[in-house]
C-alpha cells in the first residue's frame, strides 16, 4: 500500500510542479536584476539589494522567497555586472527551490538623449522535494492522529528522503530609456530547463515573457525649501506558459518619501507600497490585498525591501553613461 500511496504522490507532486511558476514580487523596481537582467549597473554606482516576500500569510506551509543582489556598472566594460541568489519556499521545507545568477549588461548611446542597455544571464538552481515532510496512510491512528513513526523503507527512499534536480538556464533581455522614458523586454529560460523529478521525467520550465515600461512626471517643482512632487505610471506585462499577469501601477515621490500602488489582474488584488530613500539607503513595505474568493483561506502578501545604492564615480574623462530614472521600488 505504501508503495502505491508513493507512486500516488510522486506523479500529483511532479504535475504540480511542473505548471509552477516563477515566484512573483509586487516591489518590481526594488528587485531589479530579477525584473529585467538589462538592469546590471543601471544604478552606475554599486547597489546592494535584499528582498523577502511571504505570500498568502494566512496559510500554513506558506511561500516564502528571500533573494539578495548586487550590481555595478563599469565603464571598462562599457556595461555592468550583476549577482543574485535565492532561495523559494513552499510548504515549509517540503518543496524548495535556490540558486545563483551572473549578468552582464552593455550600454550603447544612440543620441543624446536615447540610450539602450542589452542584459544576459546565467543561472544555476536547484529543486528539491523533502518526502520526509508528508504524512503516509501507514502513519495515521483513527484515534491518536499522526500516532507512527515514518517508515524506514520511506526514509531511504530515495536519497535520504529527498529528490533533486539540477538547472542550468539562460535568460536576456533589453530596455530603451532616456530622461523621461523606460520600456523594456526581458526573455527569462531561454533553455527551457527540464524541471521534473521523476527519474527520467520531463517537465520543462516554461520561458517567461516581460515587457514593462513608465515614465517620469515632474508634477510639482521643488526648490531648495521645499521637494518637488515627481509621479510615474507603469504598466507591467508577464506570461509563462497558462499564467499571465497585468500589472498597472502609479509611484509618487516627494523628498525621501515613496508611495505606491499597483493592480494586478491574475488575482485581483491591490498592492499598496511605502517607501523611504535617504542617501544611500532605501527601504520598502508593501502588502497585497486580494479582492477575489482566495482572500477568505490565505489573506495578503507582505513584501520587503532593503537596500544601499552608492554614487557612481567617474574617473574618466569621456561622457559617463545615463542612469535608467525609473522608480525606487
Amino acid at each position: 500500500m505504501l508503495k502505491k500511496l508513493l507512486t500516488v504522490l510522486l506523479v500529483v507532486s511532479a504535475s504540480g510542479i511542473a505548471s509552477a511558476q516563477d515566484p512573483m514580487f509586487s516591489q518590481f523596481y526594488a528587485n531589479p536584476l530579477y525584473l529585467n537582467p538589462a538592469m546590471a549597473g543601471s544604478n552606475g554606482g554599486a547597489r546592494i539589494m535584499a528582498n523577502y516576500r511571504n505570500q498568502y500569510s494566512n496559510l500554513a506551509g506558506n511561500f516564502s522567497t528571500y533573494m539578495v543582489s548586487y550590481d555595478q556598472n563599469f565603464d571598462a566594460l562599457s556595461g555592468g555586472l550583476g549577482f543574485q541568489a535565492f532561495r523559494d519556499q513552499s510548504g515549509g521545507d517540503v518543496y524548495t527551490h535556490q540558486g545563483a545568477s551572473m549578468m552582464y549588461s552593455n550600454s550603447l548611446k544612440i543620441n543624446r538623449k536615447l540610450y539602450l542597455k542589452t542584459g544576459f544571464q546565467f543561472s544555476l538552481s536547484q529543486k528539491t522535494l523533502n518526502w520526509n515532510q508528508f504524512v503516509f496512510e501507514d502513519q495515521l491512528d483513527p484515534r491518536f492522529g499522526i500516532a507512527r513513526p515514518v517508515s524506514q523503507e520511506l526514509i531511504n527512499f530515495p536519497n535520504n528522503g529527498q529528490t533533486n534536480r539540477l538547472m542550468y538556464d539562460f535568460s536576456a533581455g533589453t530596455m530603451l530609456y532616456s530622461e523621461k522614458y523606460y520600456v523594456g523586454i526581458a526573455l527569462h529560460h531561454l533553455t527551457q530547463p527540464n524541471q521534473s523529478l521523476l527519474p527520467g521525467g520531463d517537465s520543462p520550465l516554461f520561458m517567461k515573457y516581460t515587457v514593462h515600461a513608465g515614465m517620469n512626471i515632474e508634477a510639482v517643482k521643488g526648490n531648495f525649501r521645499k521637494p518637488g512632487l515627481t509621479i510615474s505610471p507603469n504598466i507591467i506585462y508577464q506570461r509563462q506558459g497558462e499564467s499571465q499577469q497585468l500589472n498597472l501601477g502609479m509611484y509618487a515621490q516627494r523628498g525621501p518619501l515613496v508611495g505606491g500602488l499597483w493592480y494586478r489582474t491574475t488575482e485581483g488584488s491591490l498592492i499598496a507600497l511605502v517607501g523611504v530613500q535617504t542617501g544611500v539607503f532605501r527601504f520598502g513595505y508593501s502588502y497585497d490585498v486580494i479582492f477575489s474568493a482566495l482572500n477568505q483561506a490565505a489573506r495578503g502578501s507582505h513584501e520587503f525591501s532593503l537596500g544601499l545604492a552608492f554614487e557612481e564615480v567617474v574617473r574618466s574623462r569621456g561622457r559617463k553613461m545615463a542612469k535608467i530614472k525609473c522608480p525606487t521600488f
